[in-house]
C-alpha cells in the first residue's frame, strides 16, 4: 500500500507540474480579447502554474473545453470580431479537469452599453468533484492546534494526499460566481481593465467545515465567500505578439463562534506580467507569464522569496466556424 501510495503521489506531482489547463483557475482570459467572434465559439485550452522554488504554492493544472455564445445587441452578423464598443448577451459553460477536480461552468454574462470604457455583468455556477484530495486545512491560527502557514503550502498537501489516503476525501463542491467587469479599449486592439467577484462556496465536507479550494489555491470553509478583485492589460506589439499583465487579490470571509475566532479571513496578491501570442486570426494563442504572488499577513507564510515566483503557461486554441468573415482567408 505504501508503493502504490508513493506512486500515486509521484504521478499526481508530475500532473500538477506538466499538465495544461483551462485558466478559468487562473485568472483572466486573455485569449478571449482576440479569438471570440459573435454568435458560437468552441474552444479547447491548457496550461500550468507552477513556482520557481517548491514550497508554499500548490502548483495548478487544467484541460478544458469551453462553449461561447455571444449574441449581438444591435445588427450584427454572427461570426463578426468584438469592436472597441461592442454590446451582447453571453451565454458560457465549460468542462474542466485536474489532478485535484473536475466539473464544469455555466453562465451568463450582460454588456449592455455600446459605449467605451465598457461595463460587462456576469453570473457563473460551478460543480466540482474533488478526487480524494479534499484535506482538513487549519484555518484559525491557534496556538497548539496547528498553523495556518503549515498546512497552507504545498508541502503539507502533498504529502497528505500520497501518505494516508484517510486524510483525504471525494467531496462535491458548488460554487456561486457573481461579478462586474469595466474595460476600456485602446486603439490597435489593447485594452485595459479591472474586475470585481463575489463567490459564495459550498463544499461537502467531513472536516468540520474546513477545506480548500484548489481553483484559487485558498483555504475555505466548507460555506465561505471569496472576494476576487483583478486588474489585467493587453498591449499589442504587432499583428501576432502583445505585452500582458494581470493582477488579482483573493480574500475569503472571517467566522467568529461564541466570541472566539473559528476561520481568520485569509488573502493573497499575485502580479504576472509577459507576452502573448497568437496565429491563424486569433484561432491559437500562447501566453507566458512570469511573476510572483504574497500573502498579506507574515505570520501565515514561512517559506523564502524564491517561493513566491511563479512561471504561468497557457495554450488556447478555437474552433472556426464556415460563417466567421475573417477565418475563411
Amino acid at each position: 500500500m505504501n508503493k502504490i501510495n508513493a506512486l500515486f503521489k509521484i504521478i499526481l506531482l508530475n500532473v500538477a507540474i506538466w499538465g495544461s489547463a483551462c485558466m478559468a483557475a487562473m485568472g483572466v482570459d486573455q485569449s478571449n480579447l482576440v479569438g471570440l467572434r459573435y454568435g458560437p465559439n468552441l474552444s479547447w485550452g491548457g496550461g500550468v502554474n507552477t513556482p520557481i522554488v517548491w514550497g508554499q504554492w500548490v502548483p495548478q493544472a487544467t484541460v478544458g473545453m469551453r462553449y461561447t455564445w455571444l449574441e449581438p445587441l444591435t445588427p450584427l452578423n454572427y461570426g463578426e470580431p468584438i469592436g472597441f464598443a461592442s454590446a451582447y448577451l453571453k451565454m458560457d459553460a465549460s468542462i474542466e479537469l485536474s489532478p485535484f477536480y473536475g466539473g464544469f461552468r455555466a453562465g451568463l454574462g450582460l454588456r449592455p452599453f455600446r459605449v467605451n470604457p465598457q461595463i460587462e455583468f456576469n453570473f457563473i455556477y460551478e460543480s466540482f468533484f474533488y478526487f480524494k484530495s479534499n484535506l482538513e486545512m487549519v484555518n484559525a491560527d491557534v496556538k497548539g492546534k496547528g498553523s495556518i502557514a503549515e498546512t497552507w503550502n504545498s508541502d503539507y498537501i502533498f504529502d497528505n494526499l500520497g501518505r494516508s489516503w484517510d486524510d483525504a476525501e471525494f467531496d462535491y463542491a458548488q460554487l456561486f460566481d457573481m461579478g462586474m467587469d469595466f474595460s476600456y479599449s485602446l486603439p490597435h486592439g489593447g485594452v485595459i481593465g479591472i474586475g470585481a467577484h463575489y463567490v459564495l462556496t459550498d463544499i461537502s465536507t467531513d472536516f468540520e467545515g474546513k477545506s480548500y479550494d484548489y481553483e484559487r489555491n485558498i483555504p475555505v470553509f466548507s460555506r465561505d465567500y471569496i472576494i476576487e478583485l483583478q486588474s489585467f492589460g493587453r498591449f499589442p506589439v504587432n499583428d501576432g505578439m502583445a505585452i500582458v499583465y494581470e493582477g488579482m487579490f483573493l480574500k475569503t470571509g472571517l467566522l467568529r463562534s461564541g466570541g472566539n475566532v473559528r476561520k481568520e479571513s485569509l488573502s493573497y496578491r499575485m502580479m504576472l506580467l509577459g507576452t502573448h501570442f497568437t496565429w491563424k486570426e486569433g484561432l491559437r494563442n500562447f501566453i507566458v507569464k512570469a511573476g510572483l504572488w504574497s500573502r498579506n499577513k507574515k505570520r501565515f507564510y514561512n517559506g523564502s522569496f524564491a517561493q513566491q515566483l511563479l512561471v504561468q503557461l497557457e495554450y488556447k486554441g478555437y474552433f472556426s466556424f464556415p460563417f466567421h468573415s475573417n477565418f475563411s482567408k
